[in-house]
């Protein structure tokens, strides 16, 4: 039994009636509240950061305090310097980095996953799905994520893949 809402999150753009249909508002609605949140892995979909409101006054504004979850490390990323500087060194800086995956800054790795590193981010997705205050059906969304993976005409695009699987995990 699946339960789900189409009601979205405030940053959410509204979930699109029939993903498989309009899989660009599957995309769109998938990068808004997931690929593109600064507090997620897009490789893994681990959640890096937790935010709260610290502070409120009496106007209406208010402060907020972000913090690193156990899944994020502070990393290094080298910066090479610029042609015109020569024998300098490149540049340690300070980044945060995906413990689960080592991905730096929590930015997508370019190579195309194999289906079991796929499905063993189907719970992350969903769980990431649960906050953003979706009902979840993580058994669709690993279907989805498995027969897409199957097809040789989609099989290479990974965040397509998590967009349309992650619409029809919490459709009706």
């Amino acid at each position: 039994m699946s339960q789900s809402t189409d009601t979205a999150t405030a940053t959410a753009a509204p979930l699109p009636r029939n993903p498989t249909r309009s899989g660009a508002h599957a995309l769109r609605w998938f990068e808004t509240i997931i690929w593109h949140d600064h507090a997620v892995c897009s490789e893994c979909f681990a959640r890096l950061k937790r935010s709260d409101i610290a502070e409120r006054d009496y106007w209406g504004n208010e402060d907020a305090m972000s913090w690193r979850t156990d899944s994020a490390v502070l990393g290094e990323d080298l910066i090479e310097p610029p042609a015109s500087v020569a024998n300098c060194a490149p540049m340690p800086e300070s980044k945060t980095t995906c413990a689960e995956c080592g991905s730096v800054r929590g930015l997508s790795q370019s190579e195309t996953l194999s289906i079991s590193q796929a499905t063993d981010r189907v719970p992350a997705l969903a769980a990431r799905l649960q906050e953003a205050g979706y009902h979840v059906d993580t058994r669709r969304i690993y279907v989805a994520v498995e027969h897409l993976k199957r097809l040789d005409e989609h099989t290479a695009d990974d965040k397509r893949i998590f967009a349309v699987a992650a619409a029809l995990g919490v459709q009706r």
